[in-house]
């Protein structure tokens, strides 16, 4: 089990297949309905906190976001959320995907070169797709739950990213073409 703090409300861990072996659970298993997946969850901030000598701020809420790693195991990332509603209930919320990114590129060069660029990073996302949608180029990306922000910084020279538009995301895929990619 490999943990890891990034910044004040991060921690990233990563369990190998062995680790979840020895957790008694798989990524498929995981639900945080189920009892099993939340007796994980502890064992994993118990850990974090003595091997990081802190411990995440369980009494707000907590964004647990899960993605198989290509070594049988998978990365768990707990990000402490602001707390904006204080009578809400639910104080862990569970992920196993992260959202799509939306790229629209600034023009055909710059769409060339984020195919290339993304073409060369395939570790920080599990697939995208390339559309053409009112004479503009777009990409959308699925990027593992780690990757999102690495994504994000590399592409920005290149256009415009979209987060949560889920809306504008299901307008290009249902009425924009779709391009070959590979």
């Amino acid at each position: 089990m490999k943990i890891e703090a990034i910044g004040e409300e991060k921690i990233l861990v990563a369990l190998s297949d062995k680790d979840m072996n020895e957790l008694d659970i798989t990524y498929d298993d995981m639900d945080y309905s189920n009892i099993e997946t939340r007796r994980v969850i502890w064992t994993i901030l118990d850990e974090a906190k003595r091997s990081l000598g802190k411990s995440i701020d369980t009494d707000g809420r907590i964004l647990i976001e899960v993605t198989p790693s290509d070594d049988g195991g998978c990365i768990m990332c707990f990000t402490t959320m602001p707390v904006t509603d204080y009578k809400s209930k639910k104080k862990l919320i569970m992920k196993k995907e992260a959202e799509p990114l939306l790229f629209k590129a600034l023009d055909s060069d710059a769409f060339l070169d984020a195919l290339n660029i993304l073409k060369n990073t395939r570790e920080a996302f599990r697939s995208f797709e390339a559309f053409s949608y009112c004479k503009k180029l777009y990409f959308i990306i699925y990027p593992k739950i780690t990757g999102t922000d690495k994504i994000s910084y590399i592409l920005s020279d290149f256009g415009d990213i979209f987060f949560g538009e889920n809306e504008l995301l299901s307008h290009i895929t249902e009425y924009g073409k779709k391009l070959k990619s590979e």
